[in-house]
């Protein structure tokens, strides 16, 4: 250990460029931001064929809106709220699914469902040199969400349906970066890259028979399914 201390005592200092100190602060204590982003999509399939599903009659929606908001506590740090709410609606009237000899159909099935979610974050911004346009981010969120659902199948002798809820707390660590369109609009892309969570469900199956899970979760990846870009507005 001793050695290896004194070999990186001697060791010539590498710049990164990251320590470079602006001459005043990528965004000043006091700076409020508000952002987000709104998803709608829609779609309606009218005898669609897709690989090996076919005659596919459905229609559904999704729509997600996020929004945010984040106060500067101190220069290049702030905190901040970001909520969720996600509803999305498939009614599949019918499909057939055929792959070399097996063949399968299905009809009258319906799903509805819809998610809250609220995260308390910090994040702190790392500027890139003396830019005040451009800058990294890293979010610490903690938070959790709530869904509700239901589906069913009216395609057989007897209908067959399903309430659900879900319940779930989580810790994830999100960076990012961020760029200046105007003096006070900016775009954001973020990606996350490690999560924990805990999530819980109840089951209700023909109001009869009920049922129960949960699932502990851990990883440390770039999960580009969880990429997100948006909008955001700072001002004084």
């Amino acid at each position: 250990m001793l050695f290896l201390g004194a070999l990186s005592a001697g060791a010539q200092h590498y710049d990164r460029g990251y320590e470079a100190v602006p001459s005043s602060p990528f965004l000043k204590k006091g700076t409020w931001m508000l952002g987000g982003t709104l998803r709608y999509t829609q779609h309606v399939n009218d005898k669609y064929n897709f690989l090996v599903i076919n005659d596919i009659n459905s229609e559904g929606y999704k729509i997600s809106a996020n929004p945010k908001f984040m106060y500067m506590f101190k220069d290049n740090m702030g905190a901040g709220l970001r909520l969720s709410y996600d509803r999305s609606m498939l009614d599949l009237a019918s499909a057939d699914l055929s792959v070399s000899d097996i063949s399968m159909s299905a009809k009258d099935c319906y799903q509805i469902q819809h998610k809250y979610s609220a995260y308390a974050f910090y994040r702190a911004y790392i500027p890139l040199g003396n830019s005040k346009r451009v800058a990294m981010f890293a979010d610490l969120l903690f938070g959790g969400s709530y869904k509700q659902g239901k589906a069913f199948n009216a395609g057989g002798e007897y209908v067959v349906g399903t309430y659900e809820q879900r319940y779930a707390l989580e810790l994830a660590v999100d960076p990012g970066i961020v760029a200046f369109l105007t003096e006070r609009l900016a775009v954001e892309l973020n990606v996350g890259i490690f999560g924990v969570s805990y999530s819980w469900r109840d089951q209700l199956r023909n109001q009869v028979i009920g049922g129960h899970s949960d699932s502990t979760s851990a990883g440390f990846m770039v999960n580009l399914l969880s990429l997100g870009v948006g909008m955001s507005y700072y001002f004084l």
